[in-house]
């Protein structure tokens, strides 16, 4: 939800609130004043027949002028005398053919020997056609307030927050790969001048920093292979001229981690150039054709660990991505599969149009399988896992693959939906 509706909406609920409240409380005060006024009109009503009463001391002789209902009957036994019973109550209205509220005064009065009960009655119809008009008039009020409060609020707070808006555009056009420094600008509210000089300083040293990093890394990589190359070259001629078992061993241990050394630069170098899409070469993939290719380069090592191959190659979609991201991806899957394979076990391979699905069996990692996406990921028995599957995920992420990875009942199985 946006700022501006998610403020505007606190503010309209708060209005409603408060009408809401304030709406019943008026309706109750004049509901209330209302009542009192009938009552009191009812009261001089009756108060004037007793005055009429007492100069006649006979009901007969009173002359009763009154516009509203009165009704006069003689009971036999009174409940109190002079008592004032106040009580709404309905009449059958002739005029409008319909019953309506009216309130009603009732008292007992003596004449003679005789009792009579006597009702004056006040019509409501007026007094609530006046509280439904106020009504009316507070509903239509409270909707127009809404309406004008909605716009206004919309157009104020716009106006307001023009320049949040704008130095958020801009932060969000901002990117390491392309840093332009673009000015935020000055804003008439302090507050979002102190966020755009805060916001100046962070990218100026974020920029700064990569650059760094970037130059860093850069040399980094270039300046590493040439001593790498030298070890393995000298290392290789070193076994020529060794003849003690004992400094052939250490030779090739030196030989085996300078190889390893050297994939994890060239992994590392791989990765950075990933986020720097610096793979834009776009070409229809047979991924068959790959992982064929990936299958005769691993044979050896798949006929040594004994592994029992089966694949499923159905028709497949044409994926376009970087041929060398492509052969990368396939391969990566494919040693993984194999290199952390069991003796004995087996590899699946089943390819169709909504993906690749690579399984085989394998240890239990005992990590979370997600946490084997990342580099140099600890594995139970396994020592560390290298980069090969974070560059995989990479790789998917990179062309919007959903990649997931599953260990169930001793089986790994990896899932690329294209």
């Amino acid at each position: 939800m946006k700022l501006l509706t998610k403020t505007t909406l606190y503010f309209i609920t708060l209005s409603l609130l408060v009408f809401f409240i304030g709406g019943i409380g008026l309706y109750k005060i004049m509901q209330n004043l209302i009542e009192k006024e009938v009552n009191a009109e009812l009261t001089n009503r009756i108060h004037f027949i007793f005055n009429e009463f007492s100069k006649t001391d006979t009901i007969q002789n009173v002359h009763f002028i009154s516009t509203e209902p009165i009704e006069i009957k003689q009971v036999s036994t009174p409940n109190s005398l002079s008592h004032f019973q106040l009580q709404d109550t309905v009449l059958f209205n002739k005029t409008r053919n319909s019953y309506m509220p009216y309130r009603r005064l009732s008292t007992v009065i003596k004449s003679g020997s005789d009792y009579y009960r006597i009702r004056i009655y006040k019509s409501l119809i007026t007094s609530n056609f006046l509280i439904e008009k106020v009504a009316m008039v507070i509903m239509l009020m409270l909707l127009l307030y809404l309406a004008l409060t909605y716009f206004l609020n919309r157009y104020i707070l716009g106006k307001v927050w023009a320049d949040f808006f704008g130095t958020l555009k801009i932060m969000q056009d901002f990117s390491l790969e392309n840093p332009r420094q673009e000015a935020l600008s000055s804003s008439e509210v302090i507050e979002f001048n102190e966020l755009n000089h805060v916001l100046n300083k962070m990218t100026d040293k974020l920029i700064h920093d990569y650059k760094g990093v970037k130059e860093f890394t850069g040399n980094l990589f270039h300046e590493v292979q040439t001593p790498l190359s030298i070890i393995k070259n000298k290392t290789e001629l070193l076994f020529q001229e060794l003849k003690d078992e004992k400094q052939y061993k250490l030779a090739g241990s030196i030989y085996s981690a300078t190889t390893r050394l050297t994939d994890i630069v060239r992994s590392l170098g791989l990765l950075a150039r990933i986020d720097k899409n610096q793979f834009s070469r776009k070409e229809p993939i047979d991924f068959s054709r790959l992982i064929t290719n990936s299958l005769d380069n691993y044979q050896a090592m798949i006929e040594s660990k004994k592994l029992e191959l089966e694949k499923q190659i159905q028709p497949q979609p044409t994926i376009v991505m970087d041929p060398s991201l492509a052969e990368i991806l396939v391969n990566n899957l494919i040693k993984n599969a194999v290199r952390h394979n069991i003796e004995g076990g087996f590899l699946h391979i089943l390819l169709d149009e909504k993906g690749l699905e690579i399984s085989n069996s394998g240890n239990n990692p005992n990590v979370p399988t997600e946490e084997l996406f990342q580099q140099f990921t600890q594995a139970s028995g396994e020592g560390f896992m290298g980069i090969g599957l974070a560059i995989v995920k990479k790789i998917a992420t990179h062309y919007h693959f959903k990649i997931t990875y599953d260990y169930i009942e001793s089986v790994h199985r990896i899932h690329l939906y294209f």
